[in-house]
Order: C-alpha cells, then structure tokens, then sequence
C-alpha cells in the first residue's frame, strides 16, 4: 500500500531524489530502503527534502550493513562465486604456498641473511646453520618440511604438480567434495609416474616455469577474487609474487650460486 500510494503522493522530484539515493545501495538492499524512505515521505508533510538529505548522509553506514548482512554483491554471487573460488583458493595456497615460502626462506633469506657470497666457497654448509642439539630434535618437523618444500620449489615439474595434486585432494576431502578430491589424487598419480616411470630428473623438470605460471593463476585470484576475503587476497598475491621469483631465480646468475650452495 505504501508503495503503491507513493506515486500519488509524493512529487516526482522527491520520487526521483529516492531512486538516485537508492541506486547507490547494493542492489539486494535497495526495495527494502526504498520502502521504507518512501513510507517516512509520505507520513511527513514539511522539511521532507531535510530529511532526504539526513537519508543521504546515512549513505555510507547502510552500506557497511548491507556488507555484513552479505547483500553487497546480491544473491546470487553471495551464495554461488565464493564457493567456486575458494577451493582452488585454498589448494594454491597448500600446494604452491608451502614449496615456495619454504624456498624463500632456506634459500635467498638464509644465503643473504648468512652473507654466502662473502665467504669462502664450500665452507659454509648449508645444514650446518640449524641450530644443535636437542632444539634441532625439537624443530626437526618443521626443518623437515621446509627442506622438502624447498626441493619441491626447486624442482618443480611433476614434483609440483603432485604436490598440487595431492593439496587438492585433502582440500577436497576437507571441504567433503569426492569429485575434487579424486581429480587431485589422480593429478598427483599422474604426475608421479610421469616422472618416475617415465624417467625425467627431478631438478631437470621445469626450471621454475610451473611455479611461475600457477603463481600467476595465484596473483590473478588475489586481485580479482574479491569475494574471498582481504587476507586470503593478500596471502594470493604473496604467493604468487614469491612463486615468479623462483623462475627468476633459476634464470639469474646470482640464483644459480644460491641454488649450487644450496643443493650442495
């Protein structure tokens, strides 16, 4: 009834005035305030253009509403593009982000941080820079993981793609999504017979073309997937950003003597 009287009611400048302030309101948010702003005019008989202007500077807290009653992006991407976007989000972040921040950090940040290319070649080992005793016992899990991350980065090929391969299947299984944890073991299964069977060598694969490119896909989601979130946009991007430098470093003469110290 309220809408429907509004016509009659109100002048067609404040109608207009109405629709301009509500189309600047996410589109799921906008009958529901227009509603209501139109029932307000129309129990008012003075300073409704007042009130109109009170109404805009509302503007900005009705939008921070809309945000968190997940209505800035309507329906349908509210229920739908997160879900598409957030497993691959998720797999890219395991598969690719454990072997390249892993790498980062036992290879350029601990030759630079060491000072490597000052001292002698061939004595500084790169083993020997873990800590003795029982607090190497202690951290063994994770010095563990980080060497084999970083032999992954620097191998890349079929080495990589089953570590992707293998993140999205325990993506898959966590999310309870069969199809998607399948597809990652056989991506995985694949590419290890691919490279075992097959016989390619695991520092011959790709020289840091398969982590450039998956990077890439991984910058790509952190800048244009804006329903997943600013901080899993931002890990994206640094995933992605440190996965680029792997190829650059494979490619460059100083990479190359971090890679030698490192392998050696």
């Amino acid at each position: 009834m309220v809408t429907g009287a509004a016509p009659a009611t109100l002048t067609g400048a404040l109608r207009l005035a109405v629709a301009a302030l509500t189309l600047l309101l996410p589109r799921a948010f906008r009958d529901r305030q227009r509603a209501e702003w139109t029932a307000d005019l129309m129990s008012i008989t003075t300073g409704r253009w007042r009130y109109l202007f009170g109404a805009a500077r509302t503007l900005p807290a009705l939008r921070a509403a809309a945000r968190r009653a997940g209505l800035s992006r309507g329906p349908a991407a509210v229920v739908h593009t997160p879900g598409a976007l957030a497993a691959p989000a998720r797999v890219l972040l395991i598969g690719l982000g454990w072997p390249v921040l892993s790498w980062l950090l036992l290879v350029p940040v601990r030759y630079f941080l060491y000072d490597i290319p000052g001292r002698l070649p061939g004595t500084v080992d790169p083993k020997s820079l873990w800590p003795d005793g029982a607090l190497f016992w202690v951290l063994f899990p994770l010095i563990l993981a980080l060497t084999f991350g970083a032999y992954v980065a620097l191998a890349g090929g079929w080495l990589l793609a089953a570590t992707v391969g293998l993140a999205g299947a325990a993506v898959g299984f966590g999310q309870r999504r069969i199809w998607f944890a399948v597809a990652g073991l056989a991506l995985a299964a694949v590419a290890l017979l691919t490279g075992t069977v097959v016989g390619i060598p695991m520092f011959d694969a790709d020289a840091g073309y398969g982590a450039a490119l998956l990077g890439t896909v991984a910058v790509g989601l952190g800048l244009w997937g804006r329903s997943l979130g600013r901080w899993r946009r931002g890990a994206l991007v640094t995933v992605g950003l440190a996965a680029v430098a792997v190829l650059v470093a494979h490619h460059t003469s100083t990479g190359a003597d971090m890679h030698t110290w490192f392998l050696d």
